[in-house]
């Protein structure tokens, strides 16, 4: 099967679920602790009771945190764990890592990450910190205004679903056929990889591909 044509069996499997809905994800942030913390917690996690929470009460009650430099002098004041409430060190130092390569690199707001993603090199530079690979490094493209999908287990198991045989392909072929399903639909690229992850992540119905 052709990449074309895995293109269309998704975008047919879509249409033919009549509980899908296209949800806009609530970003950018516009607060880079936010948006780093989101982009560092997020893998193996139930986001919504786990990540959410910690990812808006620190935009919500740490206003000076809305900058790079800010978040940094946060972090180092309180400490990674004991501001994430989180037990596990392995996390809280990635995101210190994180923050001090983002001010190393002149970034210190959301549009400032957008610019330095859109550059290659930069990624590969990213992807060097322990624990950020393709999905990450995407999910940060997507908290920064850039549209891509982040494949994960939910997006795979979708592709599943929609017979796409996801188990021949890889990483980088998924995220084409899903952004080309987008581009094909009219929809922006993250707004269909969120609205899949939703759907997912909250029991969308196993229906079968027509």
């Amino acid at each position: 099967m052709t990449v074309e044509n895995k293109v269309k069996q998704l975008i047919n499997y879509i249409e033919s679920l009549s509980d899908f809905k296209i949800i806009k994800p609530d970003i950018p942030y516009r607060h880079m602790g936010a948006t780093i913390t989101d982009a560092m917690l997020q893998a193996g996690i139930i986001w919504e009771t786990v990540v959410k929470p910690r990812v808006l009460k620190l935009r919500d009650n740490y206003p000076e945190a809305k900058t790079t430099v800010g978040f940094l002098n946060l972090l180092e004041r309180i400490g990674p764990r004991e501001l994430l409430e989180w037990n596990d060190p392995e996390k809280p130092d990635r995101i210190l890592a994180v923050t001090r390569l983002f001010i190393k690199e002149g970034i210190e707001t959301e549009a400032d990450l957008k610019t330095w993603l859109e550059n290659n090199a930069n990624i590969l530079r990213l992807k060097e910190i322990r624990g950020i690979g393709n999905k990450t490094a995407d999910y940060f493209k997507i908290l920064s205004g850039i549209p891509t999908s982040a494949i994960d287990r939910h997006l795979i198991e979708f592709l599943n679903r929609a017979d796409v045989d996801i188990d021949r392909i890889s990483y980088s072929e998924a995220k084409e056929i899903i952004n080309k399903a987008a581009e094909q639909m009219g929809i922006n690229k993250s707004i269909l990889d969120h609205s899949i992850w939703k759907y997912m992540s909250s029991g969308g119905v196993i229906k079968p591909c027509t």
